[in-house]
């Protein structure tokens, strides 16, 4: 899914049929704009106009990475402000993605330093 409404409307499906089982987004960072809408044209799912003319203009600016980070993190803020406690991220061995969107929300890894001179 690409507009965090589309988990909403199937998260409330799931509470009006009774599932109690945590229902958790996994969140798929675009790595290629073509590959992605090939997935979705695969399984049906709706690709919003905005998002393939956003791309289309990434892609001719090279900056299709930047928007995929954009895109995914302003996914992640609304799927939390709908009430989200957690996300489950899908790297597909480019985990810098994720990285950065994890970065974006304010999501780093504690460091603690040892042995330091």
């Amino acid at each position: 899914f690409f507009e965090a409404e589309t988990f909403f409307r199937f998260r409330d499906a799931c509470d009006k049929a009774g599932i109690t089982a945590p229902i958790i987004p996994g969140i798929l960072p675009i790595a290629s704009w073509a590959g992605a809408k090939r997935f979705s044209e695969r399984c049906g799912a709706e690709v919003p106009g905005w998002l393939d003319d956003a791309f289309a203009q990434a892609t001719r600016d090279g900056r299709e990475e930047l928007l995929a980070v954009a895109v995914a993190t302003e996914l992640c803020d609304d799927l939390i402000q709908g009430g989200v406690e957690d996300l489950h991220f899908y790297t597909l061995n480019r985990p810098h993605l994720t990285r950065d969107i994890c970065f974006a929300l304010g999501v780093t890894p504690e460091v603690s330093l040892q042995n330091v001179a």
